[in-house]
């Protein structure tokens, strides 16, 4: 054999070690990711289940959860939405190549910080002095005193949207840096924060023990992401000086991403426009839906996406990069199917109990755990659907394909807000927000496919298409036992959140998660044989 020939077959193990263990580097981060937000969601859980004890599905709990989403939406604008997904691949590129001073990285921040505050300034002062117009714009209420109590508590959410803004871009920079631990930990304070709140304070300020939660929350996640920061150098530093080449490049990616942010916080808000023209309750019953819905969802695409994203943005600027960004695309696609798909089959065939043991009691009744129970069933149909759609979005951004990314998301949005406003004009009810959102999203996937030919020529279609067939076989199991359980099982949750019920729920899913468990090792799905293979390799 010739030397050339002996020196590619070396180059060639070389590189196939390298990237099994990168896969292995990419699965284990993930499952770090995915631990801190498994304890955050269910954090969120017990944070929904204290403010529907001490709120029920009254009016003052529909304010909360109305008023709140505001300056969630424009979370997507100023935090982990649109400016991460900007500045992210800037970030990891500087990273890559300064030195250990990390001077350009430094500079960067600190003139990020700056912008932020830039923004958020005014918007906190406009916020204060309009107030009750913006509330009367944005919703349907109309009683005064709705109205009054919305408009107040906007003010101070608007302040926390700042502190979690500020924790969100500390939490990124820590992403880049390979350090997913204290950037998925830091916000699990802020849940703490507002169960305390809540608990506490809600009998002597009402529903202003939530603006308390939320602000001292902000600052402690805000805090938390900051001292993470500082072992790499970093620290609280603000600039204005904006007219900076890194920082010029954020911008430019920034707009075009935000714009559609500002499609989907619009398509959002139009959503819980619509349950506010329902009837009281709906609102409410919308958000708990969503937070059920997130629960899985954020814990297995969090997981997954958080660390795929500085990897595809790595991965784009490598020699062979097309091959890389597809093999990260058909491996981050498929382990969001090895989670997503046994959760959906779980909330589908558990929502009623689900709801039932954690949120039925005090003010929330049998018919308030039916209500979200029917908003659940939809949103957990098209749960893969949106992860595959978000993890699409993501490997655009990485590829700096903005504006491809804008024109998908507002047909999305567009075909979502349309499919509403159909149903409800025909009196579906507020399941239809969740079947429109399920329907659109699956669209965006498609026409994300479609129009993704340069990818796909290295994306390797076929053997992503057995992963996800081997996937589905490997729940079947878990469908046939759900079937069977849905027809002998009577309404035992009825009764709500007693200690029996949280037991016989507690091991519904503990047998759920030991069939999938067993149906996986059976059938080798990767994920579950890379982390398998990294144990073993650790014990030797």
């Amino acid at each position: 054999m010739s030397l050339h020939n002996i020196n590619a077959i070396s180059s060639a193990s070389t590189m196939a070690d390298s990237n099994r263990t990168d896969k292995r580097k990419h699965m284990v981060n993930s499952t770090i990711v995915m631990c801190c937000t498994l304890l955050s969601r269910l954090l969120g859980i017990v944070k929904a289940r204290v403010i529907a004890v001490h709120f029920g599905m009254t009016g003052v709990a529909d304010v909360i959860n109305f008023t709140f989403n505001v300056p969630n939406n424009f979370r997507k604008l100023f935090a982990e939405g649109a400016l991460n997904s900007a500045y992210i691949p800037v970030f990891a590129a500087s990273i890559a190549t300064e030195d250990s001073n990390r001077s350009v990285s430094r500079a960067l921040l600190a003139r990020i910080q700056g912008f932020q505050l830039l923004i958020f300034s005014p918007m906190v002062l406009l916020t204060w002095f309009f107030r009750e117009p913006i509330i009367r714009f944005l919703s349907d209420f109309t009683d005064s005193g709705q109205i009054r109590l919305s408009a107040d508590l906007l003010f101070y959410f608007m302040i926390f949207l700042l502190t979690i803004s500020l924790s969100s871009i500390y939490q990124g920079v820590l992403q880049c840096h390979g350090s997913f631990f204290v950037a998925s930990a830091a916000p699990l304070s802020f849940s703490l924060s507002v169960i305390a709140s809540v608990t506490l304070l809600s009998q002597s300020i009402g529903a202003f023990s939530m603006a308390v939660g939320t602000i001292t929350g902000g600052i402690l996640q805000g805090t938390i992401s900051l001292l993470g920061l500082r072992r790499f150098g970093y620290g609280a530093a603000i600039s204005f000086r904006f007219n900076e080449k890194q920082f010029k490049q954020v911008m430019r990616a920034w707009m075009p991403v935000t714009l559609g942010a500002v499609v989907q916080m619009l398509g959002q808000q139009v959503a819980f426009f619509f349950a506010s023209t329902l009837p009281t309750g709906s609102i409410t019953a919308f958000s708990n839906a969503i937070i059920f819905w997130q629960t899985p969802y954020g814990i297995f695409f969090t997981a997954i996406a958080t660390v795929y994203f500085p990897a595809l943005v790595t991965a784009s600027k490598t020699v062979d990069h097309d091959q890389a960004v597809g093999n990260l695309v058909r491996e981050g696609l498929a382990n969001l199917a090895t989670f997503l798909i046994p959760s959906a089959i779980l909330l589908v065939t558990l929502r009623h109990e689900t709801v039932a043991v954690i949120l039925q009691g005090g003010l929330f009744t049998v018919a308030d755990t039916l209500l979200t129970a029917k908003v659940l069933l939809w949103y957990a149909v098209g749960m893969l659907a949106v992860a595959w759609f978000g993890f699409l979005q993501r490997v655009n951004f990485a590829l700096l394909r903005f504006r491809h990314v804008l024109s998908i998301v507002t047909l999305v949005i567009v075909l979502d807000i349309g499919l509403t406003w159909i149903m409800v004009a025909n009196h579906v009810g507020i399941e239809a927000l969740s079947i429109a959102n399920s329907i659109a999203y699956f669209v965006g996937v498609i026409v994300f496919a479609v129009t993704s030919k340069g990818l796909l020529t290295t994306f390797r279609l076929r053997q992503f298409l057995l992963a996800i067939g081997k996937i589905g076989l490997a729940n079947l199991p878990l469908v046939i036992c759900g079937i069977m359980y849905t027809r002998i099982a009577n309404n035992w949750w009825i009764s709500g959140t007693t200690l029996p019920n949280v037991l016989y729920l507690v091991l519904l899913y503990l047998a759920a998660i030991l069939i999938v468990f067993v149906s996986y090792r059976i059938a080798r799905i990767e994920f579950l044989d890379v982390l398998r293979k990294r144990r073993s390799r650790s014990s030797k």
